[in-house]
């Protein structure tokens, strides 16, 4: 065997040893110490020109909570107090737990009435149900991005005879941290109450609407995507008129049947156990005489996906839209109105559980759980503190804000909360040993 391979041979030798030892080394064991993640999230809230309406976005979280305005760059911390008189939609941002509203009030004029809507987070898809736009109401979809690179949306229009045919709402586009105003009377004629569709095919947004005239004003926020199942919390009590617009954005007919979710339990509201709605089509359902001027809530069910939201209008002729949204699981801190009411919804089939804290600042005032049966709607009066810390494991409870007074303004406001945010999450990290 010549030198060189008697080499090579005892190099083989030496690694296939040292690979064999290495087998019998020990893993290195990493501590199970567990780790708090806390995520973040921005909400959009609306406002208005403080020329005609001069508005104030407050947001509350477990923490500070920052903010600008929309096509600024520069944040700021958000007081208590809110921020008033923002001309662009307003951008909070805070922890995954952060929630917001903005409102306004007129005591007479054309923008007469209680504004108010909570913030919301951006998505690819948004649905505003029951809009109106006619020779007495003024309706325009206020598509805001806050993201610095632009957005393209597609809006899509469904009426009382089927999906509407329209020129001008696809392809529009977005840019980068700015709002494009888009009126429905060019593009909807005819009258008749109406749902528009706002999907993104390229970015995210928060869209909102805004509604003025005879019939009252107000900012409409998004309801739940469609789904077979729908639940609206917080419809107001007292005087005036309160309507179930669903609408079925199918290409099937569906039926529709609508639950009340009073104090005392569920009952079908009358003549809506079987309503039918053609493929696309939007229709109204009354709901005064089965609510009978009580708080409650309303769940739709439906063989096909709908989506749905109440409009009251006040004995004074103020306008407030009830949306349906997805359910509220974990933790969220809302910013709060003294005197309003918080209702909970259980559409559910077993008990549900809601922990509501009033704090003022990073004080605690008083803490109370709430149990909402199956089938119910219970109220929470909010009386005291600038925020309340919401907290529930149930998977089906709706919950919204009802305000009935702002400053010197009587009218109706909601506010509809969730899905709430996961607040702090504990992980604990393991060492995968296929790794290095």
């Amino acid at each position: 065997m010549t030198p060189r391979l008697w080499r090579a041979v005892v190099a083989l030798v030496l690694v296939a040893l040292a690979t064999t030892g290495l087998t019998f080394v020990p893993s290195r064991t990493v501590p199970a110490t567990s780790v708090t993640v806390t995520g973040t999230q921005s909400l959009v809230c609306p406002s208005h020109d403080p020329a005609v309406l001069s508005t104030t976005v407050m947001g509350a979280d477990t923490g500070d909570v920052s903010g600008r305005a929309i096509q600024t760059t520069t944040t700021a911390p958000v007081p208590s107090n809110g921020v008033t008189g923002t001309a662009q939609p307003h951008v909070l941002s805070g922890s995954q737990a952060i929630g917001g509203f903005s409102s306004a009030t007129a005591a007479n004029g054309p923008v007469k009435g209680l504004w108010l809507a909570s913030c919301s987070a951006p998505s690819v898809e948004q649905a505003f149900v029951g809009l109106v736009s006619d020779a007495t109401h003024s309706v325009s979809l206020l598509v805001a991005n806050p993201d610095p690179t632009q957005a393209t949306v597609d809006i899509a229009f469904y009426g009382p005879k089927g999906r509407l045919d329209t020129q001008g709402s696809r392809g529009l586009s977005v840019l980068g941290n700015s709002t494009r105003q888009v009126p429905l009377a060019p593009l909807v004629s005819g009258g008749g109450t109406v749902t528009a569709v706002v999907t993104a095919s390229q970015g995210r947004t928060s869209t909102y609407a805004r509604v003025t005239g005879a019939g009252g004003n107000d900012w409409v926020s998004a309801s739940a995507p469609a789904a077979t199942s729908a639940t609206i919390a917080g419809i107001p009590g007292g005087p005036g008129s309160r309507s179930l617009v669903v609408t079925n954005t199918s290409d099937r007919r569906t039926t529709v049947k609508a639950e009340v979710l009073a104090a005392g339990g569920a009952f079908v509201a009358a003549g809506a156990d079987a309503v039918p709605v053609e493929a696309g089509a939007t229709v109204t359902v009354p709901l005064d005489a089965a609510l009978a001027g009580d708080v409650a809530g309303v769940q739709v069910t439906a063989t096909q996906p709908v989506v749905a939201a109440v409009w009251s209008s006040g004995a004074g002729g103020d306008l407030a839209v009830s949306p349906a949204r997805p359910a509220f699981h974990g933790v969220s801190v809302v910013p709060m109105v003294a005197g309003s009411v918080l209702v909970a919804s259980n559409p559910g089939a077993t008990a549900a559980s809601l922990r509501v804290t009033l704090r003022n600042g990073a004080s605690m005032v008083d803490t109370q759980t709430v149990t909402v049966d199956p089938g119910t709607t219970v109220q929470v009066p909010m009386t005291t503190g600038t925020a309340a810390e919401l907290a529930t494991d149930s998977p089906d409870l709706r919950l919204s804000t009802i305000v009935e007074k702002l400053g010197s303004v009587t009218g109706l406001g909601v506010a509809a909360w969730g899905p709430g945010g996961p607040g702090d999450v504990q992980v604990s990290p393991t060492l995968d040993p296929n790794l290095a």
